[in-house]
């Protein structure tokens, strides 16, 4: 039995170890751009809706940023899954474990906010809320960790089956109520439909989690990564046109429904699942590309580092008071978290890595 685990434990590496011979630098690069751009959002750069330029900007642009970390997430296991298809269980636990322990930590970090800042009329209520907040819509970045291993944990039934252009239809078809529950709520309003959603949300707060977010987006990159071969074929001007085609219908979709009625964050559209796939497969197409002075696992890292020390940082400043202004907030949180992360690496302490990395 100990002799089988090392032997899947050593495949593990070995199949991350090739991943790291074929680095994606623009995939890392993207991610960090993203991240900053996560940090714009949740400090209010582009909070003036009444400006057009900062709507679209953070609409068409800086919305991108979770989807992306999504369908990125996606094909880099979907390719360790390739590397590695016998033991696909042992792969899918991996990564689960590797997930749940920087989302315990940050939650323990998080936890005194929450309870905090809870509103209630009585102990049992405040306790409720923050029990929902935890197990449905967990603080800060945690949302995003917990809504991954969620789709991990989903896309495993496919895999062991090889069914991921089902787990692909199914995944679009659970996306399009996400949309219901987002920027698309509009269309159940004065339906049946619209008690519905309204109950599921009072209950479960959002439809941006593991099920009708994550699981969708997150299937696409692991197809992505099954079809990597044909893509790598293609030619890469076709797919830069395609990208700046699907732009523009993206600014058409939001343009439509800007003044419509919406719940949660007026985050996701149709066109938003087809930008970040053309996305990655430009960065696949771009594999190749080497720069020499950087590396860019530092990116990588970085970008981690920004999604999960950002929150922590943004909520306790307002908790204390400490505001200096949007632009201001903006650039000394990324300053400190750069700093920290780098201060960080250099100690390369296994336990602090597996919280920041």
């Amino acid at each position: 039995m100990h002799l089988e685990k090392e032997k899947i434990e050593k495949g593990e590496r070995i199949a991350v170890t090739n991943l790291e011979k074929n680095k994606y630098e623009m995939i890392d690069i993207l991610k960090f751009i993203f991240a900053i751009f996560v940090v714009g959002i949740h400090t209010h750069i582009m909070s003036n809706s009444k400006d057009t330029c900062q709507w679209y900007i953070l609409h068409v642009f800086f919305r991108l940023a979770v989807p992306f970390f999504f369908i990125a997430s996606g094909f880099i296991i979907g390719k360790k899954y390739m590397k590695n298809k016998a033991n696909i269980k042992e792969i899918s636990k991996t990564q689960i474990k590797r997930l749940l322990i920087p989302f315990m930590f940050w939650m323990l970090v998080s936890l005194p906010y929450v309870i905090v800042t809870t509103n209630g009329n009585n102990i049992f209520e405040v306790i409720l809320e923050i029990l929902k907040n935890v197990i449905f819509y967990p603080w800060g970045a945690l949302w995003f960790i917990l809504a991954l291993i969620v789709a991990i944990g989903l896309e495993y039934s496919f895999l062991k089956k090889e069914k991921v252009k089902l787990a692909v239809c199914i995944g679009l078809v659970l996306y399009c109520i996400c949309l219901l529950g987002n920027s698309y709520y509009f269309i159940l309003e004065g339906t049946p439909l619209q008690n519905l959603m309204d109950t599921y949300t009072k209950i479960f707060l959002t439809t941006r989690n593991g099920l009708f977010e994550a699981f969708p987006i997150f299937t696409v990159g692991v197809y992505i990564a099954l079809i990597e071969k044909n893509i790598e074929k293609m030619n890469k001007n076709k797919f830069l046109i395609s990208f700046a085609i699907a732009i523009l219908i993206m600014i058409c979709e939001v343009t439509f429904i800007r003044n419509q009625n919406y719940k949660d964050d007026h985050s996701l559209f149709f066109t938003t699942i087809v930008v970040v796939s053309l996305l990655l497969i430009m960065c696949i197409k771009c594999k190749r590309l080497r720069f020499k002075r950087i590396n860019t696992i530092i990116f990588r890292n970085l970008s981690t580092s920004i999604y999960f020390m950002h929150s922590p940082i943004i909520h306790y400043a307002e908790l204390f008071n400490i505001y200096l202004g949007n632009w201001k907030m903006f650039f000394l949180t990324i300053f400190l978290i750069i700093t920290i992360s780098l201060i960080l690496y250099k100690i390369n302490n296994k336990y602090i890595n597996y919280i920041i990395k």
